[in-house]
Parts: structure tokens; sequence; C-alpha cells
């Protein structure tokens, strides 16, 4: 709302008139006469031009002249004089827009939509899939927890690759694929070695080994080249379960065989082998297979006349071993060596103090 055209104080003891909008230059000089002094001459008045005058303006009402004792109020304009104009005021929207003021009135703030801020936060998802992709990588290393770590790591990768749509940094979901893929590599590799491995002792973490150099018997032997399981009264028994005393029946094996265990049948039915000594060789890097067996051979010689009650030299019996082969060395940690009396004809009964 503005103020009515008139005359009015402009603060200087004068009267100026404000046409509506601003002040002119038209002013009167000199304080206006009491109310109660009738009498009083008026000051020569210079009316504006009707150029100067607002059309249109309502006549305003004669202002309220103070008493002569009081004081003056001071002066507060409806708006100051040209070339004393202030800057703007800027006032700011809710969106955070800034907008002039002008005339003692706001300009209108409309709603704007503030523009997108570049994302600087880390998405959840995307270290959620880092870490189960890092765990899943380990644990699919380990047979025993394999399939779980499969799962893990197929989890992560797919979380990884949600959080690449994501507001907020990428790095996260970038390497979580990168270390899927290698892990996933990795994992398989490793996989594919246990499962060769497995492949080679296909009878579980039992050892194996290769026969020494065995006598040859006649060839008409009835058991020879059969399936040692089939052998009547035969028990199956693994290397590390073997003893001293147990007797074998005659089975010939080739060069290329490669034993896992042995059939083992009562002394009382007839047989041809016997079980006479079992000793570990020293720990350490697979000697190879001529120097094992040159140890293997060495040490049942030794034992040979304390087992059978005469010397190898002039007993009727010979004998035989099994010693470890490099893959049972390397991966069931096998160090030992069956020492085994071969009879040339079957027996019955122990071999242990033959004499002969």
């Amino acid at each position: 709302m503005t103020t009515p055209a008139g005359w009015y104080d402009d603060g200087s003891g004068n009267r100026r008139w404000w046409d509506g909008l601003q002040w002119t230059e038209h002013v009167v000089t000199g304080r206006p006469a009491p109310s109660d002094e009738s009498t009083a001459s008026e000051p020569t008045v210079q009316e504006p031009t009707a150029s100067e005058r607002v059309p249109e303006a309502p006549v305003p009402a004669a202002p309220i002249t103070p008493p002569a004792d009081a004081e003056p109020a001071p002066f507060v304009p409806p708006y100051t004089l040209a070339g004393q104009m202030p800057a703007p005021a800027a006032t700011t929207s809710p969106a955070g827009m800034t907008y002039p003021a002008y005339g003692g009135y706001q300009a209108a703030s409309w709603p704007v939509a503030p523009s997108p801020q570049p994302a600087t936060g880390v998405p959840v998802v995307g270290i959620i899939g880092l870490v189960a992709v890092v765990i899943g990588v380990v644990c699919a290393c380990f047979p025993v927890i394999a399939i779980a770590g499969w799962a893990l790591l197929a989890v992560g990768f797919v979380m990884s690759l949600i959080s690449l749509f994501l507001r907020g940094r990428k790095w996260p979901g970038i390497t979580g694929l990168v270390v899927a893929v290698v892990g996933a590599v990795l994992a398989a590799a490793v996989s594919f070695l246990v499962l060769a491995t497995s492949s080679i002792t296909e009878n579980g973490d039992s050892p194996f080994a290769a026969p020494g150099d065995r006598p040859s018997s006649d060839g008409d032997s009835s058991t020879g080249r059969e399936d040692p399981s089939t052998i009547e009264g035969a028990e199956m028994v693994p290397f590390e379960e073997l003893e001293v005393g147990d007797c074998l029946p005659l089975v010939e094996y080739t060069d290329d065989d490669v034993i896992f265990d042995l059939p083992v049948v009562p002394c009382e039915q007839p047989h041809t082998d016997e079980i006479y000594l079992i000793f570990d060789v020293e720990d350490g890097e697979f000697p190879g297979d001529d120097a094992l067996g040159v140890t293997a051979s060495d040490g049942c010689l030794a034992a040979f006349e304390s087992y059978v009650g005469v010397s190898y030299d002039v007993s009727e019996l010979d004998f035989y071993y099994y010693q470890p082969t490099k893959s049972s060395w390397n991966h069931a940690s096998d160090r030992t060596v069956q020492c085994i009396l071969f009879s040339y004809e079957e027996v019955t009964g122990t071999l242990k103090g033959a004499n002969y």
C-alpha cells in the first residue's frame, strides 16, 4: 500500500509535495502556524504543474500539525529521496534461490527444483558385496566349505554389480567384481588340483605303496594274477593297518602296480607271505625310488635273521618289501616300509622262528 499524494514534512522544517510515488521539487518553507491562530497567514505555495500531479489521485486529508511546544518527531519518509535509494535487499526462497526486493516489496519467491548434487558417499551394497566376495574366495579354496564359498562368491558378485547402478562412489563395486573374477579362477584351480590328487589316491587318505624286488614264483599257483579280494578268506587291509605276523596269500604284481591294500588271510590257511618287520624311514624330501629302495632293503635284511632264526644267506626263505611312492610320500606323509617273508612253497602257520 502506498502513501497518497500531498504535502508532508520532509524532516527539515519544510513541507514538500509527495506525488504518491516520490518527493518532488515543490517545497513550502517555514513551519505551519498553530491551529488556534486562525489569523495566521498561509505561506505562499507553489503548486505543482499538471504534469507533476498524479491524475486521479485522491485529495489527501490535511496533515495533523503538532503543538508548538512539541518537539518535532523525526521524519521517516515513506521513500527516500532520489539518489538515496538503498541497494535492494536480497531474499532467499525456500528452494535456495535469491530474489531482490524493491520499493519496500519483496519479489515473489517461486519454488525452483535444486540441481542434483554430486554424490560423495559409498553405497552400503557395494561394501557388503566386496566383503562377501573376499570371504567367498577364501572359503572356496577349502574343499570342506567350498560350496558355501562359491555361494558367497556369487552373492557378492551380484551385489557388487548392483552397486554400480546406485548413486555414490563406484570403487567398492568395481573392486568386488575384479576380486570375484580373479578369485573364481583361483578357487577353480585349487578345486581341480584337489580333485586330481583325490583321483590319484583313489582310496581316501590311505597310504599306498609299490612293491620292491619280489622273488618270482614258479608261475603255476592258482592264485596268481587273480583279484586279491576274491581269494577265499582274504580281508583287504590298508597299509597303515598292517601288523607284524599278518599272513598273505600269493599275489603277483607287476612293476607298474600301485597298491593301496593287501589281502590278509588266517595263518592257518595255506599262504606264502608273512609280514615280519614294519619301520619308518627318515623324514625329509623324497629321496627317489632307487635310494628309498636301498634303504628299505638294508632295513629288511638286518631284521631277517632275528625273525626267522637263521641268516638270509643260508635260509630257504626270501624277502621283499613295500616302500612309499612319491605321491604317498608328499600327499599322505607315508614313510613306512613293510618287510615281507616269502616262501617258494605254500605253508601253514607262522614263519617266525622257522629256522630254515
